[in-house]
């Protein structure tokens, strides 16, 4: 995990307290980074964004890691082999022959 500098955190901290100062679509230029295309609150520069955004992947990717392990065969919940590719073995045992 990378570690921050003091600088990092005073030009986030910076980030937040400019970004405040435009809560709402005001007509001006971004009180974050000064862009004319955009408000504070959708700015790459505000680390509110940037959070929102880890959030919505680390959410998004669990929802597809269980939707891989659905298609595999393997429900990690219960434990068995289930969806589109469940695997049946052979009931005499070999695991060499699935027929």
């Amino acid at each position: 995990m990378q570690r921050y500098t003091v600088t990092q955190y005073l030009t986030a901290i910076n980030s937040l307290i400019d970004g405040l100062r435009q809560l709402e679509m005001d007509g001006f230029c971004c009180t974050i980074c000064g862009s004319d295309d955009h408000f504070a609150f959708e700015c790459g520069h505000n680390p509110l964004v940037a959070m929102t955004l880890c959030e919505q992947m680390a959410r998004r990717s669990s929802q597809l890691h269980d939707i891989l392990h659905h298609l595999s065969g393997y429900n990690k919940r219960f434990g068995a082999t289930t969806g589109p590719a469940k695997v049946k073995l052979p009931r005499d045992g070999n695991h060499d022959d699935p027929t």
